[in-house]
């Protein structure tokens, strides 16, 4: 039987002082009982901001690697930890299972999540494999349990007034959109580069969702990828053999003329840095009457320029009010207590996933690949 493993009496005590200052706002606000699993370097930004909200209440800290979670909880006053899903399944009980392992095992732990009754929210994407996510959407049906998946793109101010723009006709007929997103690869886990792994569904899943959820699902996918760098070495010194794409294109047919592409890599260097937080354009739109550019990466926006042939550029921005790559969690645990209805939904997350999926179908075949999800839009009234 493998151990559960508790906090020390003196972590113990720090959360319960906490937990104790806390009492009067906890009465005031309903708390969603949370149980993480994945403690490695993602954890490192979602777990500040689950701590950080009214609407969460940490439960339960779980990693293969033990000692992961333990500090994870020592830092942010977790009760309880696991050494895997099973024991933490078997340990106090939880609302919201926040799932930040790596892909490949989204699809595992989600699909054990679910089926223990637990709503989930997941890092994305939600599975690797279309024929996966399909399950977990059954699942998820079946039992009635809340189900997304990152990114949450789509929650930013900038996102909105980008659809408000599309939707205003200010730019005449909107005819094609570019989204970029690149960078030198991620060298801390070998992962990336295996099975599962590749640049399209590590970085560009942001621009496919971010595009299709301004100019609506796709119809139909073609597809080029390929290995530029076959070999990487890891900062640990390990050499590892580069199994999936590092460099990957892909056009939607959104339906009615409407053309966009993505472009994502882990070969692209950049003087200007990857932060985001440059004025460098990451995604682009072109209408009949005028164009509309992102500035900054979807996941971080802080801007968009917009000229039209009758009016000069001008610069939109807007204070993130809140918004930040790493609130998945925490905005679906506000949803859960307040009973709002969030922007993020499983059939776009699914969408998302089988236009990747037909990227490298297409890649594969040589084939123009038609796409059969579909989900609600346009997303703003």
């Amino acid at each position: 039987m493998t151990k559960h493993y508790p906090l020390d009496r003196r972590t113990f005590l720090m959360a319960s002082a906490g937990a104790a200052i806390g009492t009067w706002t906890q009465a005031q606000t309903k708390q969603i009982k949370v149980g993480v699993i994945g403690c490695g370097s993602v954890s490192g930004s979602y777990l500040p901001v689950m701590k950080a909200s009214p609407y969460v209440e940490l439960v339960s800290a779980c990693d293969l690697i033990v000692s992961r979670a333990e500090e994870r909880a020592r830092r942010f006053n977790i009760p309880h930890v696991y050494p895997n899903i099973e024991e933490m399944l078997k340990g106090p009980d939880f609302d919201l299972l926040v799932n930040l392992t790596s892909m490949p095992s989204h699809f595992p732990v989600n699909k054990r999540g679910l089926e223990a009754g637990k709503n989930v929210w997941s890092e994305k994407p939600m599975a690797t494999e279309v024929t996966n996510a399909r399950v977990l959407m059954r699942i998820a049906g079946e039992r009635k349990q809340g189900f997304w998946a990152a990114p949450i793109t789509v929650l930013s101010p900038q996102f909105k007034f980008m659809a408000e723009t599309l939707a205003s006709g200010k730019l005449g007929k909107v005819t094609a959109a570019h989204a970029h997103y690149g960078h030198e690869g991620v060298l801390w886990s070998a992962w990336f580069f295996q099975k599962g792994g590749g640049s399209l569904y590590d970085l560009g899943v942001y621009n496919v969702t971010t595009l299709t959820g301004l100019l609506g699902p796709a119809k139909a996918v073609v597809g080029m990828t390929g290995i530029c760098t076959p070999m990487r070495k890891l900062t640990d010194g390990t050499e590892v053999k580069v199994e999936v794409a590092d460099n990957e294109m892909l056009i939607m047919d959104h339906g009615n003329g409407v053309l966009s592409h993505v472009q994502s890599g882990y070969n692209y260097g950049s003087a200007d840095g990857h932060s985001g937080k440059t004025d460098q354009h990451t995604i682009d739109f072109w209408g009949t009457e005028g164009d509309m550019h992102l500035c900054g990466y979807d996941w971080g926006p802080h801007g968009v320029d917009v000229a039209t042939l009758k009016e000069a550029g001008k610069r939109f921005a807007e204070d993130p009010a809140g918004y930040q790559w790493q609130n998945g969690g925490a905005h679906i645990a506000e949803c859960l207590a307040t009973g709002q209805k969030s922007l993020i939904t499983p059939e776009h997350g699914f969408h998302v996933l089988e236009v990747m999926a037909a990227c490298h179908e297409s890649q594969r075949t040589g084939r123009r690949i038609n796409i059969e999800s579909t989900f609600h839009w346009p997303l703003f009234s």
